[in-house]
């Protein structure tokens, strides 16, 4: 009896041993590679953080992380490939692009988290990829702004020695050309100010495509006021990247010249 009862104690203890071992290979497996994980609670723990700031990992917390993860997956990604496009076509902002990638990293992390069913880190990565998106969005932005403001002065200079000009006074085709520029440059300035206004709203990619709508009036004011064909073709190449760059389109130089 005393031995029967010492093996059902043996047998338990194994039990139990392998149990422990198969549960703790278990969460060190789903924790490989990323630094997360898993309880046998079903929470998730990760070397990034402590006791101190490790976020919340109740129902309630997984229930607002989902609303994060949903909003954030589209609208990072949509963000990302704006900053794609923009970095192609600005290959001598360096920083622009070590800092989109560093970004294109954190969503492909907090993409992995979400397709583990980990919500919480999901939602956590999530929410510093859009902190870190709009900081270069920031950056575009200012940028942006700064070359509408140059092209925008230019295009005002060159309405202005139109409408100078004596000869359009009692030519119809100059008097039409002054009123669809003058219209232009009224309709640059008015996306100038949206851009200006989208950016104090947060709504930061909203503020880049006004700036390029902007931008498009400037070049397309500068070509339409050009003095002979060859100073408009001359224009044209010379903003061939951002007219590309304001269709959201990435400029590739080598095929431009297989069409030529």
């Amino acid at each position: 009896m005393t031995m029967r009862k010492g093996f059902k104690v043996m047998s338990l203890l194994v039990i139990f041993v392998f149990a422990v071992s198969l549960a703790y290979s278990q969460e060190k497996k789903e924790g490989s590679g990323d630094g997360i994980t898993k309880k046998a609670d079903g929470s998730y723990r990760s070397a990034e953080y402590d006791q101190s700031n490790r976020p919340e990992d109740d129902y309630l917390a997984k229930f607002h992380a989902q609303d994060v993860v949903d909003d954030l997956i589209k609208r990072n990604m949509d963000e990302l490939y704006l900053i794609q496009v923009i970095v192609s076509n600005n290959s001598g902002k360096g920083d622009w692009n070590t800092k989109f990638k560093e970004q294109q990293t954190q969503y492909k992390k907090a993409l992995e988290q979400y397709y583990k069913r980990n919500i919480i880190y999901a939602s956590d990565y999530m929410k510093k990829n859009q902190v870190g998106i709009r900081e270069i969005l920031g950056l575009i932005i200012k940028d942006y702004t700064a070359q509408c403001d140059n092209l925008l002065n230019e295009a005002a200079g060159k309405v202005l020695e139109l409408h100078m000009d004596p000869s359009t006074r009692v030519n119809p085709d100059k008097q039409e050309q002054l009123q669809n520029n003058h219209v232009r440059l009224r309709v640059a300035y008015g996306q100038l100010d949206d851009a200006a206004k989208a950016e104090r709203e947060k709504y930061l990619a909203g503020a880049v495509y006004h700036l390029r709508v902007a931008r498009a009036y400037a070049i397309s004011i500068l070509e339409d006021l050009a003095k002979d064909k060859a100073e408009k073709d001359s224009i044209s190449k010379k903003y061939q990247v951002e007219k590309a760059d304001n269709l959201n389109r990435v400029f590739n130089e080598q095929k431009e010249e297989k069409k030529q």
